[in-house]
């Protein structure tokens, strides 16, 4: 399988081109391999518009769908420098560890995290990936989804965390509230000690493409202090979504 993957991301450099097309003859002789099995791979890449075919000619060139994973992996990156400087500030501020978490497939997975001075450390590092349901951060991006993706979510079966059993009806409501508030906050749900706060990131076509947040000890968290949290989170995601391009 990893092979493969290996050959078709290969064949898709290979024909990274401009203005040039390429037939199955000529990607054999360059990658090395079968002309059957350069076909096979043509023919998926073709069925989800990673890569044309020109029927009279014969050949192949790079397809409309790969604008989009450009796009999208040229966003991450804006994202990832923007949000650099507003996490260490919110790691500051709350003396926390502060979270940038996006969201894969049903997974959310931390995409950048700066690390407070507390004595609560989670163990979580770049491309770390937890349920979308198990704590704040990650409940704000299920919470932003489509209606029909938080029910097949849902439906699909609630994996109970190391310290929480989750009900799907319970969800709903919270997912409910997230939207309402505008934030997330929960505690035990994930660490059974700890207490986290998200907030969403919105893109500037005002879809949501993370989640900020910090995760501290639940034992510090009085009133006064998880309102300082929520606001230091919120004020964070708002900024960040604000130089992404997105106008409330």
């Amino acid at each position: 399988m990893i092979q493969s993957l290996q050959r078709s991301m290969e064949l898709l450099e290979t024909m990274a081109v401009p203005d040039k097309s390429f037939s199955v003859s000529e990607l054999s002789e360059r990658l090395n391999l079968p002309p059957s099995t350069i076909h096979r791979i043509l023919k998926t890449f073709c069925a989800m518009q990673y890569v044309t075919k020109d029927n009279v000619a014969h050949l192949y060139k790079l397809g409309p769908a790969l604008i989009l994973l450009g796009k999208a992996a040229t966003q991450n990156i804006r994202m990832n420098d923007a949000a650099k400087p507003i996490l260490k500030t919110l790691s500051e501020q709350t003396q926390e560890d502060a979270f940038l978490i996006i969201r894969v497939g049903y997974k959310g997975v931390v995409y950048d995290k700066v690390e407070g001075p507390n004595n609560l450390k989670v163990v979580e590092r770049f491309g770390s990936e937890v349920d979308l349901h198990w704590g704040a951060l990650r409940k704000v991006l299920l919470a932003y989804q489509t209606e029909e993706f938080i029910r097949e979510y849902i439906e699909h079966g609630l994996t109970p965390s190391p310290s929480y059993e989750f009900d799907k009806n319970t969800l709903y409501e919270e997912l409910q509230q997230i939207r309402e508030d505008g934030y997330a906050a929960s505690k035990g749900n994930y660490i059974a000690n700890g207490y986290g706060v998200g907030a969403p990131v919105f893109d500037y076509q005002g879809q949501v493409v993370a989640s900020i947040g910090i995760i501290a000890p639940s034992s510090k968290m009085k009133k006064e202090v998880i309102n300082q949290m929520k606001k230091a989170v919120v004020d964070a995601s708002k900024n960040l979504s604000r130089q992404l391009g997105y106008i409330t």
